[in-house]
This record gives C-alpha cells, sequence and structure tokens, in this order.
C-alpha cells in the first residue's frame, strides 16, 4: 500500500479505478494489482477476525473496514460494477488472510500453545482476534469443512502454479505480444509442469488441434506470406480448449471454460437469452404482426363467401341453375410455408 500512497501523493489526487468487463475488474492487471495489495493490507491491519467470512460481517463493520480504501482511492460515486469488484476482492483478501493465518495456527505443537506463543505481529495489539481464532480452528464445525476442502484439493488432476493474477490479464498479455492462440499458451504456463504426464498430454492435443488450423489458414495464403499476418478463426484457442477439456472430463457446467478462469466464457442457452433481449421482443411483435395478418385474411375471405352465397342465392330465386360450388377454404393459411395457389394447369 505505500506504493500507492507515494503515487497519490506525487499525483495529489486520488486513484481512479477504471472497470473493464473483459476482465471484470480493474482495466489493467497493475492497477488490479494495486487493488489486490491495498485491499489485502487492509484487512489485516484493519478488519476483526472474528467471523467465519466477510460476508458474515455486520454490514457496519464492513463499511468502517471499506471506508480505509478512501485514502487510496476514489469512492465517491464509483459504478456498481466497480463497487461489486471491490466487495468480491475484499471477501477475497479476507478468506486468503484467514488461511493463511490457519496455517501459522497449524505450526505450533498444539492450539494452547498457539494461543499463547503464537500471535502474529499484527494481532499484538488485538489479542481478542487470535484468540477468537484458535478457537475457531479447533471447532467441529471448521475441522469438518477444512477436511472436506483439503480432500476436494487432493482429488484435483490439475492444478495452476502462477499465483493468483487472474487468468484474463496473462491472456491479454500474451494476445498483445502476437499469440495466435493465447488461452493454449496461458494452460502450458498455468498447468504444465514436469511429473505431470495428464496436463503434458492435454497440451499435446490443444497443440495438435491449434496446428491444424493455423495450417488450413496458412494453405489459402501466398507461401511467404509472415506468420504474424495469418489470422485464425476468432475464439479458436478457446474453443479448443474447451474441446479437450470437455472430453476429458465432461461437460462443464456454467459459462466459464474449465482452467480459465474469467478468461474463457462460453455462451450458455441462458446468457445466450440475456444476449438477445431486443431479437425476442423483435420476433414477439413480428409473431403478433402474422397473427394479425392471418385473422384479417380468415375475415377477408369469410366476407367473399358470404357475398358469394348471396349471389347464388340471388341467382338461384332467378331461375338460373347454378352448379354446386365447392365451399370457399376459410381456414388460414399456415405461417410455417409460402402459400402455393392451386396448379390450374
Amino acid at each position: 500500500m505505500l506504493k500507492e500512497l507515494q503515487l497519490v501523493r506525487m499525483c495529489a489526487s486520488l486513484i481512479k479505478i477504471t472497470y473493464d468487463e473483459r476482465h471484470r475488474g480493474a482495466v489493467t492487471s497493475q492497477q488490479h494489482n494495486s487493488v489486490v495489495n491495498c485491499c489485502g493490507f487492509i484487512i489485516r491491519n484493519f478488519c476483526p477476525l472474528r467471523w467465519e467470512s466477510w460476508a458474515k460481517i455486520p454490514e457496519e463493520t464492513r463499511t468502517l473496514v471499506r471506508d480505509n480504501l478512501e485514502v487510496i482511492f476514489e469512492m465517491e460515486d464509483i459504478s456498481p460494477e466497480v463497487s461489486a469488484y471491490l466487495e468480491e476482492t475484499l471477501a477475497s483478501r479476507y478468506k486468503d488472510w484467514k488461511s493463511a493465518l490457519h496455517t501459522h495456527f497449524q505450526l505450533w505443537e498444539s492450539p494452547e500453545i498457539a494461543r499463547l506463543q503464537g500471535c502474529p505481529r499484527e494481532y499484538k495489539e488485538r489479542r481478542e482476534d487470535w484468540e477468537w481464532l484458535c478457537t475457531h480452528f479447533t471447532s467441529p464445525k471448521f475441522l469438518k469443512k477444512s477436511a472436506a476442502g483439503k480432500k476436494a484439493r487432493d482429488s484435483k488432476t490439475l492444478l495452476h502454479h502462477s499465483g493468483s493474477k487472474p487468468f484474463s490479464y496473462r491472456v491479454e498479455a500474451r494476445r498483445e505480444e502476437g499469440s495466435k492462440f493465447p488461452q493454449i499458451d496461458l494452460f502450458k504456463h498455468v498447468y504444465v509442469h514436469p511429473n505431470n504426464e495428464n496436463s503434458d498430454q492435454l497440451y499435446g492435443d490443444m497443440v495438435e488441434k491449434s496446428t491444424a488450423i493455423l495450417q488450413e489458414a496458412t494453405s489459402q495464403l501466398p507461401p511467404d506470406t509472415p506468420i504474424e499476418d495469418v489470422i485464425v478463426p476468432k475464439d479458436a484457442d478457446v474453443q479448443i480448449v474447451t474441446e479437450v477439456l470437455d472430453q476429458k472430463f465432461g461437460r462443464r457446467h456454467g459459462k466459464v471454460v474449465r482452467c480459465t478462469g474469467k478468461a474463457g466464457v462460453r455462451e450458455t442457452g441462458a446468457s445466450s437469452s440475456r444476449l438477445s433481449i431486443g431479437e425476442v421482443n423483435s420476433l414477439k411483435e413480428e409473431v403478433t404482426t402474422l397473427r394479425g395478418q392471418v385473422a384479417a385474411q380468415g375475415d377477408h375471405i369469410r366476407a367473399q363467401d358470404e357475398r358469394m352465397n348471396m349471389i347464388v342465392q340471388a341467382l338461384a330465386m332467378s331461375g338460373l341453375q347454378i352448379p354446386t360450388m365447392p365451399a370457399p377454404n376459410v381456414a388460414p393459411p399456415s405461417t410455417s410455408q409460402p402459400f402455393c395457389p392451386d396448379d390450374t394447369e
């Protein structure tokens, strides 16, 4: 947080957080790092650790914690997206700091020794928080939850080793470097490491598919075309990663592609509906119009039929013999296919 304070003093103005929908966070990784670092510092030094999660902290306490951000960031009239982003970051930092304290707690031989001798320096003046945590870490509810979490982590076949920076910023950096398949490059950097044949095989399958796409795109260009000028289909890397991982682990429910974080989002039925509300409304209006036209056409046909019957009756009364005429079809034509008149030839 010291770096951000120095920047504020040098510029004589607070830092304005610019939101980017692509990252669902700050517009750049540098600004995201500033937000994360400041939120982490505030959680460690100003937030009481007497609740299981950030969401369970009373609102008035959370407000006091959030107010500490005002010395760094412009907090007046922020958008709902920025507010939600800050809230999510604070919740994440709270969870991570509590996890770090649990790891520190486990270094001691017994809970009692940890309580008496293991108090971190951040809580020397707030020992009540540390004592609450020591009691919390030994409660049956926490022990059961911790055991379940450890079992879930141990069952994972793919573990990333690249830190906590969101994948979307890493993908953006690789795209700016000219990568044709940034998602696949990210997978290699994050998941492929020695003694992990599973991730290595998955990466090989991705490279094979991306090579085929690149060769197809190159085959349609002159032989001396630089690789930088070769254009591959948009989101081809996301499609490849999705296909390979779905084949290996089965289709994952939701929008986010497995192993891509917020960087890889695919459209689902629900999201597609949200994205095409205008189209849906337009189609509804068109259906309403067609129904009105069909109803009007049916009324017109029925009116013609009544008029024809009147003419026939009038001719019959005059003594003329009129052959029986087939009753006209007054059913409205189907809207599923264009109306075609009977062939009279």
